[in-house]
């Protein structure tokens, strides 16, 4: 299953469950609807809008994030279903048990494949990439040398101007990014807990107000696939968020990548990595299942 992102762009919508479905009312007429079972994440980007509790049960016993979005489209609250975590207590616990050199190959197998993917984005946007080639070659366990963040202050002058400083708090595409971001992060989020990992208990990240650490472990390299988008649209990403800006960036789980067997969409692609990284921490290899991104690389419609 696919999945897509409900987004609510509008203030003043009620959302409710009836039957299997999502429905969205305004004014006190139903204007949408979509079954739950195909929903990914609900994400609401704008104040003054009603969820019903039956709702947010039903989303959680199909661990299905919602997310509400504050300032510069950063998600100021998430709904973090807990029945899934019950259920794998087991794999929780070995998560946590997770000893430290395989915390620091696994953070090296994420570093290098996030630098791959930006490099593979500058590529493809016609822009030198061969300095973060030969940085994803010198990544070691761990990153002890920090490559991570040498690659993206030549990335990001590089991809969008010698100008541009990422701030999360900024407008424009600094806004747009943040967004893409969110739409990534739910499709981790829902794979996290569906793989019956704690999402607090991380690798790397450290942030103890930080209740997703280990999504954004996992999130890094799926970040250059909304830079890429939001770089084809940067026109129309340098001012204020429209509704059919948000509506392309809330189409990223749609978006293919290659797989070994074919393509996979970003949200069923980010499934396979929660889950190979679960039995990671129950003593089995890391599969090579973080993403890459097509060559050439898709855009959005």
């Amino acid at each position: 299953m696919v999945g897509q992102v409900v987004e609510i762009t509008d203030p003043g919508h009620w959302l409710k469950k009836s039957r299997g479905f999502l429905q969205v009312h305004k004014h006190g007429e139903q204007i949408g609807q979509v079954p739950l079972d195909d929903i990914a994440a609900v994400l609401v980007s704008v104040p003054g809008s009603t969820i019903s509790t039956e709702l947010l049960d039903q989303l959680a016993q199909r661990n299905i994030p919602l997310v509400t979005c504050g300032r510069n489209y950063l998600p100021s609250t998430w709904t973090i279903p807990v029945q899934g975590a019950v259920r794998q207590f087991g794999v929780m616990r070995a998560q946590t048990k997770l000893s430290q050199p395989r915390r620091k190959r696994i953070w090296q197998h994420i570093v290098r494949a996030k630098i791959k993917n930006q490099a593979e984005v500058l590529d493809r946007a016609g822009k030198a990439n061969q300095d973060l080639v030969l940085m994803l070659r010198k990544v070691r366990s761990g990153d002890p040398d920090n490559l991570e963040a040498q690659a993206a202050r030549a990335y990001w002058q590089r991809l969008f101007g010698s100008e541009f400083r990422r701030d999360r708090m900024m407008p424009g595409l600094n806004a747009a990014l943040n967004y893409g971001y969110t739409v990534l992060r739910a499709c981790v989020a829902r794979g996290v807990i569906g793989a019956g990992l704690h999402p607090s208990f991380s690798v790397h990240h450290r942030n103890p107000q930080n209740p997703l650490n280990l999504v954004d472990d996992l999130l890094e390299p799926f970040r250059p696939i909304a830079d890429f988008v939001v770089w084809q649209m940067r026109d129309s990403y340098s001012a204020e968020l429209t509704a059919d800006s948000k509506a392309r960036l809330a189409s990223l789980p749609t978006l293919p990548l290659p797989m070994a067997e074919g393509f996979s969409p970003v949200s069923l692609v980010a499934v396979r990595v929660c889950r190979a990284f679960s039995r990671y921490c129950q003593g089995e290899p890391m599969e090579d299942v973080l993403p890459h991104l097509p060559a050439p690389l898709h855009s959005l419609p």
